[in-house]
C-alpha cells in the first residue's frame, strides 16, 4: 500500500525545467544556507525551501551565473542542525533559486540526512519503532 504524502512533503509534478526527475520524495523545510561555487567562484547565501534524500531546493534572489552540473559546497542549518554537502547544479531558475543534487562518495545518503528526513516527517508518517 502506497502511503499518502503528508503536509510536509511536496508532491512530485514538473518543474520549471520540465518533467520532474527527483527519485525520493521532498520534504518542505525552512533553512539557511551559504554556497561556494568552484568554477567560477563565487559564494552566495540563499534559503532552504526542501529537502530530499537526493538534493534540495535552494531559494534566492540573486541573478546568479551557475549552468547546470557546476560544482557546490553547501553550509546549511535547518532545525538548528548543522550539515554539509558536496553538491552540483541541476536546474537554475533565475530570480527564485537553484536546484541541487547532492553528491556522495559512496553514492548512498549518509545517515545525517537520513535522520534529517525523518525529523522532518510529521509523526503521523513515521513508521512505528520496533521494540
Amino acid at each position: 500500500m502506497k502511503a499518502s504524502p503528508s503536509i510536509s512533503e511536496t508532491q512530485t509534478g514538473d518543474s520549471a525545467g520540465g518533467k520532474e526527475r527527483r527519485l525520493s520524495r521532498r520534504h518542505d523545510c525552512e533553512g539557511i544556507a551559504e554556497a561556494w561555487v568552484k568554477n567560477p567562484e563565487s559564494l552566495f547565501r540563499c534559503e532552504v525551501r526542501d529537502i530530499s534524500q537526493t538534493g534540495c531546493f535552494i531559494k534566492t534572489k540573486e541573478r546568479l551565473s551557475l549552468v547546470p552540473h557546476s560544482t557546490v559546497d553547501l553550509l546549511f542549518t535547518i532545525r538548528n542542525g548543522h550539515y554539509r554537502a558536496s553538491a552540483r547544479v541541476i536546474d537554475v531558475r533565475p530570480g527564485k533559486g537553484v536546484g541541487i543534487e547532492f553528491t556522495f562518495p559512496d553514492s548512498q545518503p549518509p545517515k545525517w540526512l537520513k535522520n534529517l528526513l525523518e525529523g522532518l516527517m510529521p509523526a503521523s508518517a513515521k513508521p512505528p519503532k520496533q521494540a
